[in-house]
């Protein structure tokens, strides 16, 4: 038994038996819809604030800066068919992925009506939630709610109800890798036919001071609150609001293609030395040289990179020995590198989602990454 290998090697399909992103909806840092994050992505802007609104405590060595989306605090309950006692004390994260499923399979040019009674797949990618705290502990509630709409699994089965459709409903949680696992998954079970079409969902809030400042702690955020990918500093990130939601189908139904989810594959790094949290490049490398090996495509014919790419010095060091000894090595020509957490920071469970709505729009052109000197 080869160690290495994960899963069996990609069997190539007709153009209509492809797995295809055709809807796609989400708010960012000061960009409420996909069309700003784009424009505000293109045009190089630095979407973090430095404004401590969400909390009046004086907390010693906060970060100045987080990135920050707008309207968190508004929900139609009723369009939702969720009364208001439970809408009360329903996680602000799992409302907006409510909100933005919706938008999203309008994005595909279906009526949600139309998904009822379906095998459609929902996964969402959730992680920390910084307000199941304060809604699970805070005050005694005599309904019991909290539990409901604070659970993570529940959001999952929350939008499945809602839409009434019947494919596998859960979350998954492996923290900054969650949405981009998420994805794998969705790919797998469309193309195993165990669904015909999953919606993807990931979410990150930042309202809990506490919680940044134990990041803080760690040693992974920025003490400027700016995340510089690749900077010769590596002084860390910013942490960061996010929610997306992906609709993924087969080709031959949509009725619109933003773009071909060819393949996915996800690795770990099992044990380390130099500890739990430190990245393994042997492991890294393995994943890039696997995952072009099992689809057949050839790294040569890679043009651009949007990579993880934290702003850590180890972290950011050894991605690139990684991308440059699995994919560069027979390269004659440049492969271009980008990140979406120069402009954004990082939202940590949504990251890969983020990177998806950058590039799934950028039609032919390459967005500059911002901030930093690169090393």
């Amino acid at each position: 038994m080869d160690k290495n290998k994960r899963f069996n090697p990609y069997v190539s399909v007709d153009a209509e038996e492809e797995i295809v992103i055709s809807g796609i909806a989400g708010r960012f840092p000061n960009s409420d819809n996909i069309k700003e994050f784009q424009e505000n992505i293109y045009n190089k802007m630095d979407l973090g604030s430095d404004d401590h609104q969400r909390w009046t405590d004086h907390i010693y060595e906060m970060p100045p800066r987080i990135g920050k989306i707008n309207n968190i605090q508004k929900f139609d309950a009723g369009f939702f068919d969720i009364p208001a006692s439970e809408a009360h004390v329903l996680d602000p994260g799992f409302r907006i992925l409510l909100e933005h499923t919706y938008e999203a399979i309008i994005d595909a040019g279906v009526n949600p009506a139309e998904l009822q009674g379906t095998n459609t797949s929902v996964i969402t990618a959730i992680n920390v939630s910084d307000t199941n705290i304060d809604l699970l502990y805070g005050k005694p509630h005599v309904a019991g709610l909290p539990i409901l709409g604070c659970n993570k699994a529940m959001i999952a089965n929350r939008i499945s109800h809602w839409l009434g459709v019947t494919g596998p409903s859960y979350n998954v949680d492996a923290a900054c890798s969650s949405s981009h696992f998420a994805m794998v998954e969705a790919y797998r079970m469309i193309r195993s036919g165990i669904c015909e079409a999953a919606i993807v969902a990931s979410v990150n809030l930042c309202l809990n001071p506490f919680i940044i400042h134990l990041f803080l702690r760690l040693g992974v955020l920025s003490a400027d609150g700016y995340c510089k990918p690749y900077d010769e500093e590596g002084a860390g990130y910013m942490r960061s609001d996010a929610a997306v939601v992906v609709y993924l189908q087969k080709a031959r139904y949509a009725r619109r293609i933003y773009a071909t989810y060819v393949y996915g594959k996800a690795n770990c790094d099992g044990f380390k030395e130099k500890g739990i949290t430190f990245p393994s490049f042997d492991m890294q490398k393995i994943l890039l040289e696997e995952f072009y090996e099992e689809c057949g495509i050839s790294p040569l014919k890679l043009s651009y990179m949007e990579a993880h790419a934290t702003g850590t010095l180890a972290g950011d060091a050894i991605e690139l020995q990684a991308i440059d000894e699995a994919l560069c090595a027979k390269r004659d020509f440049p492969l271009l590198l980008g990140t979406v957490k120069s402009n954004i920071g990082h939202s940590e469970p949504v990251s890969g989602h983020c990177q998806i709505a950058k590039v799934s729009s950028q039609q032919n052109t390459v967005n500059t990454t911002i901030q930093g000197d690169p090393f």
